[in-house]
């Protein structure tokens, strides 16, 4: 259910009349009601996948995780990229969806079970129809480029990353590395 709600209202944002019918109703309020109501799924998400039980469908591979871990990285710069208004948000045209589809390949790699692949499978498809949509609606970012903004989007990528997997085991039970001797 989280994931279908996220994608529903996430893929509003590459249909152009959909996006300026919430502008037009919300006003200035659109863009923060919209974050905050993006957190609703994303609960949904997290409580779903970690109620789910586990039933495997195909095996990881064994450098599964490893990869997540290089591809998480990326997903997390342009994370990063989106949320800031340089030039490379620009140059990459859909940095939030290109972030989903980075994270949601890492984490297929690394889990083989039923609610992983909902949740994974499904964000991927998610993020595919959003480039898919705003290429075909010819969506682009705001034609608004900040100077240092280039900078600053990969050093807030690089510590949310950071965050993220400190934070890991506390929101899904599951921790990014475990060191032993």
């Amino acid at each position: 259910m989280g994931v279908v709600l996220f994608a529903a209202s996430h893929l509003t944002l590459a249909v152009p009349h959909l996006r300026e019918a919430g502008r037009q109703r919300f006003g200035k309020f659109y863009g923060p009601g919209f974050g905050l109501l993006s957190l609703l799924p994303l609960v949904l998400i997290i409580m779903g996948w970690r109620t789910a039980p586990f039933s495997p469908v195909y095996d990881a591979p064994s450098w599964g995780r490893i990869a997540t871990f290089v591809l998480v990285l990326p997903a997390f710069l342009c994370f990063g990229i989106f949320l800031f208004r340089g030039s490379w948000r620009q140059k990459l045209r859909f940095p939030l969806a290109l972030a989903v589809a980075f994270w949601a390949v890492g984490h297929l790699l690394a889990n083989g079970d039923g609610a992983s692949l909902i949740l994974f499978g499904g964000m991927l498809v998610y993020a595919l129809a959003h480039m898919a949509l705003g290429v075909v609606n010819d969506v682009r970012p705001s034609p608004i480029v900040r100077e240092g903004h280039d900078v600053i989007s990969l050093v807030i990528g690089v510590a949310l990353y950071g965050v993220v997997a400190q934070l890991h085991p506390l929101f899904t039970g599951v921790p990014v590395v475990t060191l032993s001797l």
